[in-house]
């Protein structure tokens, strides 16, 4: 069975940060991306894959492939680093089993009707309750844009 490294919200799912940085690390063998509709899109699985680090695995899912490979094996044997490319994604698959200890939010980008917290981590009225839905629930949720910046505990 798998063990969840770093479970991370980024709505650029893998790019140089994550790639270079966060991969070391959290030492995870693989990463796994769930997204719905990035898992559909073949050119966006496609460049995606360009940006995985050599030796490392690599998968996409739909929200539902995703939940139910966790439930059959955590993602298989290699310590793996998940990235849901938003908090809705996260929330509805914590709730549909998905079982994480620590989220990590590391962009969500800038987005209308979205109050800024730092950087390009934004959130909606509904987002915030989701995240205190998580916390209320257990999950430490902190905000971390990258390797070097210092995190902060979600309130």
């Amino acid at each position: 069975m798998g063990k969840l490294a770093l479970v991370r919200i980024d709505n650029r799912m893998i790019h140089g940060q994550v790639a270079s940085g966060w991969i070391g690390k959290c030492n995870a063998g693989k990463i796994v991306v769930i997204d719905t509709a990035t898992a559909e899109n073949e050119m966006m699985r496609d460049i995606l894959s360009l940006a995985v680090p050599p030796g490392i695995e690599f998968s996409v899912y739909t929200n539902e492939e995703g939940t139910a490979a966790y439930k059959n094996d955590q993602f298989g044997p290699e310590s793996v680093m998940l990235i849901f490319k938003s908090i809705q994604t996260a929330y509805d698959c914590y709730k549909e089993g998905i079982d994480f200890e620590e989220l990590q939010i590391g962009g969500t980008g800038v987005r209308k009707d979205a109050k800024v917290l730092e950087g390009p981590i934004t959130v909606t009225e509904n987002e915030v309750r989701m995240l205190d839905e998580l916390k209320a629930d257990g999950v430490e949720v902190y905000l971390q844009q990258t390797v070097q910046s210092k995190s902060t505990k979600w309130s």
